[in-house]
């Protein structure tokens, strides 16, 4: 690999290079460098997971869907319109690649069901693991608990617009519906969260996708780039 070397914020964030117009990465992208798709990654890692985050409860499965998403859009990249928004043509990769995952999962579950030789085990959403526990305070675990409750047509919006803060008009294009119906749902998702319950925490800090997980997407995605384009 060739990895990408930028200055780092006190976070730990690269600066530089994000400060590269978008519109330019790409057309280097295609020109040749595809090195410079790692700043895409490591730009929209935290927006992508929480999107599909949205859709998709199990972790290692929502990474799986990142990769592809990101390897989709490295191979589609030529198609992207620069009149649109990068992120908003993601997302909507990213959504579309998480509901073939649940199409597929919901596929399997109903001919496992059938079969008197396959067990279905229910995955015990209550239990979290060691390294959830580390990385969240008691109050965003608690946050993210009350919004899996949430259906998933309020909890993307809820997810776009709360948490990573999306404007209204960028979900709309995200998600095909009109302002108006973005506005409805984001209204019935706060509802249903209750007011009491979102005040007990800063929910623009849950659902965060550290440093490890960012460098290790980077990595898969890029290693895979590398290899199947050696001669891009």
């Amino acid at each position: 690999m060739h990895p990408i070397k930028n200055d780092i914020d006190m976070k730990g964030n690269p600066t530089i290079k994000n400060e590269l117009n978008e519109a330019l990465i790409i057309e280097k992208v295609l020109n040749g460098e595809i090195e410079l798709f790692e700043i895409l990654l490591r730009r929209y890692n935290e927006l992508l997971f929480r999107t599909i985050r949205s859709y998709v409860d199990i972790e290692t499965d929502v990474e799986d869907i990142m990769q592809d998403t990101y390897i989709k859009a490295f191979e589609k990249l030529y198609q992207f319109n620069n009149d649109a928004m990068f992120s908003t043509w993601l997302i909507r990769i990213g959504i579309n690649e998480a509901l073939q995952k649940k199409r597929k999962a919901a596929k399997y579950k109903t001919v496992a069901l059938q079969q008197d030789d396959y067990v279905l085990q229910i995955e015990d959403r209550t239990i979290m693991n060691p390294e959830h526990k580390a990385m969240y305070k008691e109050s965003s675990c608690f946050m993210e608990k009350a919004i899996d409750t949430l259906p998933e047509k309020y909890k993307i919006v809820f997810m776009l617009k709360e948490v990573e803060g999306l404007a209204i008009s960028d979900i709309s294009k995200c998600l095909n519906l009109s302002n108006s119906n973005v506005k409805v749902r984001l209204h019935r998702a706060r509802k249903m969260l209750q007011n009491s319950i979102l005040s007990l925490t800063d929910y623009t800090n849950i659902f965060e996708f550290g440093n490890s997980k960012c460098d290790r997407i980077v990595n898969n995605v890029m290693e895979y780039i590398y290899k199947t384009y050696p001669r891009f």
